[in-house]
């Protein structure tokens, strides 16, 4: 994500930024929470192209049940996108790698099962690729009201928080599952979806040093 850049961005620039890494968090948090309908399909195809590099997303039936089976022989049948899945060496949900994410959440005043987030409450585990990714969504709105308040510390404390989110969570394991989707999908979209989820992490990743290292 080139926008965001390196130089210290001016206080309008921070709000916007902040405003649009908590919209592409949440496009990401619902794209990978379950298939696609034909609603989220025509806003994918408007506003992000690039996810259907090969595939033209006509609203067809049949183009929402590739998706549909394509998703469930990848997140529910082959590699359920749960950090503990892939982190943990048992391989288990709910497991200690389970509770130190959602003891991070607690810890920012975040539950992906109740509010805004009340959409993740199907989940088996909280440590879904799409919780985190609504996680960071809501760090990162979060840091929007600040910077619109003129609160630096309380901006400078959601960053920090997103900083040490991605650094002992996500971009630990989002390679792992990207690597498993770009080799078991059998569509392009959750190829380019796992491949814009990482390299947008690790962008942003490095946005917020930049900030924080000026702020």
């Amino acid at each position: 994500m080139n926008a965001l850049g390196r130089r210290l961005p001016s206080g309008e620039e921070l709000i916007e930024q902040a405003a649009l890494r908590q919209k592409v968090y949440r496009v990401q948090a619902a794209a990978f929470l379950d298939p696609p309908d034909a609603k989220l399909i025509d806003f994918l195809a408007d506003n992000y192209p690039f996810l259907f590099p090969r595939e033209t997303p006509e609203r067809t039936a049949s183009f929402e049940k590739a998706l549909r089976v394509d998703f469930t022989n990848l997140f529910l049948l082959s590699s359920p996108p749960y950090e503990a899945a892939l982190v943990d060496e048992s391989g288990h949900l709910n497991s200690s790698a389970t509770d130190r994410v959602t003891d991070f959440y607690r810890s920012c005043g975040f539950s992906p099962g109740r509010g805004g987030g009340s959409h993740h409450s199907g989940l088996v585990a909280m440590d879904h690729i799409s919780a985190e990714l609504e996680f960071l969504a809501h760090l990162a709105g979060r840091e929007e009201n600040a910077w619109r308040s003129e609160d630096r510390p309380l901006a400078a404390e959601s960053l920090s928080g997103a900083a040490r989110f991605m650094d002992a969570h996500l971009l630990r394991w989002m390679p792992l599952l990207t690597a498993s989707t770009e080799e078991d999908a059998e569509t392009d979209f959750y190829r380019a979806l796992s491949k814009w989820t990482r390299e947008f992490a690790l962008e942003d990743r490095k946005h917020i040093e930049n900030v924080l290292r000026n702020a």
